[in-house]
């Protein structure tokens, strides 16, 4: 269960998502360089015919070979939902939705390109499969796919399709939107009545995140990178920390687990400034518990990159800091406030390297990274404490906590 975003604000335009998945599977930030074709290529279950493909940043599930959002070289940019539908069939082992996402980086040298993509090799292929890291998950997929010149939403069901092009701003979450209003469909007529399956969608919660979502965009009133990243860390109905961390909401595009519903994973922005995007990712889970942080497109450094493992070290570190927090082992306010202060830096140097083009920008990304380590480096004394058995984990927790960093690469749910 995720939201993406997107929000075009004059020649400039914004791309928002979080990635919702369960509590213990880690979401890696991975650059892959551009390859040449070797006749096939292994996907999470299936093989596709090879291509060429370009080089691409992903934030992906440890175990699964696509991912939930990405960028690649030329600047385009996509992020998947999970959507329920009426399509039977799920079970049977084809591409995942999050497959489909890296075809489409891989080879989409425009969101037109990506968008066509990915719907061609939905028709060949068919979508199906487990894509549950803990427990069986089956479900079809749709996506935002934006250059940042281009936006278009894709929703699928089973082999079916339709899209719709974005003008001004979208955001879409687990549930089908399209009506007849598309641009383009597989079939005539209302694609949501036909497709959209109620039980499921319902107890997403995706009708109120996405109605924050939308909230989320309008708070939006200029080219922000506070208020993008607020976007990505609402609260249903401003929960307080002790629902959030003992009964989770998953009506939140923060979303936190507590029962029901899965956990906010990972976050991604991508800010396009005069048609050149600028990534910023957490490369941990509970965005509204982390430091969203500049990266420079090609290059490993964290929070980026080249070996999954080294990715996998990064976000466990960050994620036993957040359950001491949960723990109340760490101050949850205080922490906030490191994080908006270290933002705040980060948000207004960048201002300054926009406006020098760029110029030493991967420079300034490292120094951010650094500077975050240093703030999680100073819990690691409450971090012994949470592995000794100390604090207050709440129950949900505790249960998850046994299991945290176990197998995290199997591809068998039961192994985890």
């Amino acid at each position: 269960m995720c939201d993406t975003l997107f929000k075009k604000i004059g020649e400039d335009a914004i791309f928002l998502k979080n990635s919702d998945r369960a509590a213990n599977e880690p979401n890696l930030v991975v650059y892959y360089p551009k390859r040449k074709a070797k006749g096939e290529c292994k996907c999470t279950y299936i093989s596709v015919v090879d291509k060429d493909s370009l080089a691409i940043l992903l934030y992906k599930p440890s175990w699964i070979w696509g991912a939930e959002m990405g960028i690649n070289e030329k600047g385009v940019t996509i992020g998947n939902e999970a959507v329920w539908t009426k399509v039977k069939g799920k079970k049977t082992e084809r591409l995942l939705g999050m497959d489909l996402l890296r075809l489409g980086l891989e080879r989409g040298e425009t969101a037109k390109d990506a968008l066509h993509i990915i719907i061609s090799l939905l028709e060949e292929y068919g979508q199906g499969g487990n894509a549950g890291y803990d427990h069986p998950f089956y479900y079809d997929n749709s996506y935002l796919i934006t250059d940042g010149k281009e936006t278009y939403v894709l929703e699928t069901a089973g082999k079916k399709w339709a899209w719709k092009k974005v003008e001004s701003q979208a955001n879409i979450s687990n549930r089908l939107s399209i009506t007849d209003n598309y641009d383009g469909s597989s079939e005539k007529g209302n694609f949501l009545k036909k497709n959209f399956e109620p039980i499921y969608s319902f107890f997403s919660g995706s009708k109120q995140r996405k109605e924050s979502g939308a909230c989320g965009l309008n708070n939006i009133k200029e080219f922000s990178l506070s208020d993008a990243f607020s976007a990505l860390r609402i609260h249903y109905n401003d929960a307080d920390d002790d629902t959030l961390f003992s009964k989770g909401s998953v009506k939140s595009v923060c979303m936190h687990a507590g029962g029901i519903g899965d956990h906010t994973t990972g976050s991604m922005a991508v800010f396009y400034v005069s048609g050149k995007p600028y990534v910023w990712v957490t490369g941990s889970s509970t965005p509204c518990l982390s430091v969203f942080k500049p990266v420079s497109f090609g290059k490993t450094q964290a929070p980026v990159f080249a070996d999954e493992k080294d990715s996998f070290a990064y976000f466990l570190q960050r994620e036993k800091v957040n359950r001491a927090i949960y723990a109340k082992l760490i101050d949850a306010k205080a922490h906030r406030e490191s994080i908006k202060k270290l933002e705040t830096t980060f948000i207004e140097e960048f201002k300054t390297y926009i406006k020098n083009d760029g110029k030493n920008y991967y420079n300034f990304c490292i120094e951010c990274a650094k500077e975050e380590q240093k703030l999680y480096d100073s819990y690691l004394s409450q971090v012994n404490l949470l592995e000794q058995g100390e604090g207050n984990l709440p129950p949900y927790w505790q249960k998850k906590n046994q299991k945290l960093g176990k197998n995290v690469f199997a591809k068998n749910w039961r192994e985890k």
